[in-house]
């Protein structure tokens, strides 16, 4: 299977087999969908109404460029793909088709992203920090030593680098870039499984376990615990000019839960692990699109677990436990898309002009 057949076996365009989507199915998963994402914001305007309204501004205000152009990316991306030989006629339908709708599941993402946000920074209210010492004695206790340790046995300046792309850039690239992928698709089930499930990571791991394990993590360790636990390993962080941006944002984080002002990006919270929750729900999807992509996605999903150890940010533990919900996730929102074919097989779809021209429009 090359890359375009696979991409295309779950994409964007309607299915030409015959067997038309089932349109019910989708509306009904896109309602309860969008109310799920309405009352996870509803809460946090709630809760904090000054907090979430100044966060809601900044992302918006924030990703309303960003967003866009990494919208329009990925739009002729998936045009180059899966139209090479008439990419603009591609494009133009496809807005004609889903724009509505795409727009929409970006909106509440956006929404969405500022409760986390809203959420996240008041959690130390809900839940006093209270984790970290039993999570880092489990982990010395599980790998025999620390291990932040292991993670940097081969360190090197390269090594430091490649993390730090990784982290710190390429996740933000393949997390927008896949939301907007699935926002295109989310006229079809497979989209939506995923939407859906992204939702569900974000509340259970991002807010409901990160509330009943309340945690800093192991950079922030020994400023709310005292001691020196991790002192060295922030020594040794601080060795490599790729790490900067660990500490600069570490300082980012710190001075703005001292000041306790929500802004773009913070909230102190270790356990689980988003970046690893993120990267392993990309990885599930990835693979359900195409096996090569599925491999890039895991391969890429255990970097971010070890990067997460090496910079400090969380326990190790904090990534198993993301993976394994995250899995559990997946797994029960099998049942979305399990009217398009036996054995989780899809159709393979062909993006024709004709196809195009005969997509339902976005509802």
């Amino acid at each position: 299977m090359d890359l375009s057949s696979g991409v295309a076996g779950h994409a964007i365009v309607p299915a030409q087999t015959g067997r038309p989507v089932d349109a019910t199915k989708v509306d009904t998963v896109s309602r309860r969908l969008l109310a799920l994402c309405l009352l996870y914001v509803l809460g946090a305007a709630l809760a904090w109404p000054s907090a979430y309204a100044d966060v809601a501004q900044m992302y918006l205000s924030e990703l309303a460029v960003r967003g866009s152009f990494s919208f329009l990316v990925m739009i002729i991306l998936a045009a180059v793909i899966l139209s090479p030989d008439a990419p603009v006629g591609f494009m133009v339908r496809l807005f004609r088709s889903n724009g509505l709708r795409a727009a929409l599941v970006v909106v509440i993402f956006i929404l969405s992203l500022a409760a986390f946000t809203t959420w996240k920074v008041n959690i130390p209210d809900i839940v006093p920090f209270y984790c970290d010492r039993a999570l880092a004695d489990i982990g010395e206790f599980l790998h025999g030593q620390a291990p932040w340790r292991i993670a940097h046995a081969f360190d090197s300046d390269t090594l430091a680098m490649l993390v730090a792309v990784a982290y710190a850039k390429i996740w933000f690239v393949e997390w927008f870039g896949l939301l907007f992928f699935a926002a295109l698709g989310a006229n079809q089930l497979v989209h939506l499984r995923y939407l859906t499930a992204l939702a569900l990571v974000t509340m259970v791991v991002g807010t409901l376990l990160a509330a009943l394990f309340s945690s800093v993590g192991p950079i922030f360790y020994d400023e709310f615990l005292g001691g020196t636990r991790f002192a060295e390993l922030v020594e040794v962080l601080k060795q490599r000019p790729g790490n900067q941006h660990v500490l600069l944002y570490s300082d980012y984080l710190l001075d703005s839960y001292r000041a306790d002002l929500p802004a773009l990006g913070t909230g102190i919270s270790a356990m689980p692990s988003m970046h690893v929750a993120i990267a392993t729900l990309n990885a599930f999807y990835l693979a359900r699109l195409n096996r090569w992509l599925g491999v890039a996605g895991w391969a890429f999903a255990i970097f971010i677990l070890f990067g997460s150890v090496y910079t400090g940010w969380h326990y190790e533990v904090d990534g198993y436990i993301a993976m394994l919900v995250v899995a559990v996730i997946w797994h029960r929102t099998a049942g979305i898309e399990a009217k398009l074919g036996a054995a989780g097989s899809m159709p393979a779809l062909h993006p024709s002009p004709e196809a195009l021209a005969g997509a339902s429009p976005a509802g």
